[in-house]
């Protein structure tokens, strides 16, 4: 049997990151692969007999009064036990001083990464800021580019989401063989009354959820639909970027466009639209895109929206975010054709399935365990 211990520096609240490392994680309980989950503390809902909090209830006040207090008393409780684990699980906003300290222990490293090389991320925004004629908006530094490669090159092998994520390391000279392409998934708790029904009406509804902002092309979803010139209303759920409000204040305005700042239910609205639209700029694997196809919606997504799961022409329509004219060709193939919605809808909710977290966490456990054979 496998012993693995993981380290996830931040408050596990069962969203957005936490909500990844938590769906993977807890799954890992099987007779031949078991897992422990140091975190700092977490939420009493996320609490399980292999989750550790190493930060004292009780003294909570204190160490998160710094903030640096929480992950250096949670990688100091993780490594004092090293010897009793097989291999190590690294997440993001582990302090490099850890990943050292882990290699000097001869264990071997599985590193997740949830979004594409760095200084690629980086390139991308600031090009897309560029075009936009706006200073970039990310807090991408040097100093973050260089602990990175730090980590890169002490892991011993990379967990990469998604196809692009993969060749995004491939193309900063990572060797393949480090690299595991995998997936991310999607919870069926999340969608406990999931319907297909949806009130017929003579109008489409598109859907774009997660950040409205320039990294996830929302800036060029608002003028491509602005172009296409369809019967119907695009639906943003999502806090709103600066930019984005400023630079395309006038198609915000319109009375077909509609921001919601906060979603508290997104299966509600899911079920309002006909299909989901994503030409997002960099992404590691987006739930987004794993959840609307997972509520029956085909996608109008670009390679980074598509992660691991959409495919061209099957669950939806996949292009290059920057080509305008595809994507107003894309909204109005999918608003002007129900037989085409209605065979993308089938496929996409038919591929979420394999991508359940219960599935995609056992898929992962086997690539660990292929990675350590011994030989």
């Amino acid at each position: 049997m496998l012993n693995l211990s993981s380290l996830f520096t931040i408050y596990c609240n069962d969203r957005e990151v936490s909500h990844t490392f938590f769906s993977l994680c807890e799954q890992w309980n099987y007779p031949d692969f078991k897992v422990r989950m140091v975190v700092p503390n977490c939420e009493p809902s996320c609490r399980r007999s292999n989750l550790v909090e190493s930060v004292p209830r009780y003294l909570k006040w204190l160490y998160y009064r710094n903030a640096d207090g929480p992950r250096d008393c949670t990688e100091k409780f993780f490594l004092r036990d090293l010897n009793n684990f097989d291999a190590i699980y690294l997440w993001p906003n582990t302090s490099i001083e850890t990943f050292r300290k882990v290699k000097q222990q001869r264990k071997p490293i599985f590193l997740e990464r949830i979004n594409c090389y760095t200084k690629q991320a980086k390139f991308i925004i600031d090009d897309a800021s560029s075009r936009l004629g706006i200073a970039p908006q990310h807090k991408i530094t040097a100093d973050m580019i260089q602990q990175e490669e730090e980590e890169i090159s002490l892991a011993d092998f990379i967990f990469c989401p998604s196809p692009d994520v993969k060749k995004s390391f491939m193309g900063a000279g990572v060797p393949e063989h480090k690299l595991i392409l995998t997936s991310y998934g999607w919870s069926p708790k999340r969608f406990p009354n999931f319907s297909l029904d949806k009130a017929l009406s003579d109008t489409i509804t598109v859907i774009f959820v997660g950040s409205v902002c320039v990294r996830k092309g929302a800036h060029l979803l608002l003028r491509a639909w602005e172009k296409a010139g369809i019967k119907g209303r695009l639906l943003l759920c999502g806090s709103m970027e600066p930019a984005i409000a400023e630079t395309c204040s006038s198609i915000l305005a319109r009375s077909d466009v509609i921001h919601r700042d906060y979603t508290s239910d997104i299966a509600l609205a899911y079920r309002e639209a006909d299909f989901f639209a994503f030409p997002s700029l960099e992404e590691g694997s987006p739930l987004v895109t794993y959840e609307a196809m997972a509520n029956g919606l085909p996608v109008l997504t670009s390679p980074m929206g598509a992660g691991s799961i959409a495919r061209d022409g099957k669950d939806g329509i996949i292009v290059s975010p920057y080509d305008e004219e595809a994507l107003v060709t894309g909204l109005q193939q999918l608003a002007g054709c129900a037989e085409l919605r209605l065979r993308m809808s089938d496929s996409a909710l038919e591929r979420a399935q394999e991508f359940t977290w219960e599935k995609v966490a056992r898929r992962r456990a086997e690539l660990v365990l292929e990675r350590l054979k011994p030989g």
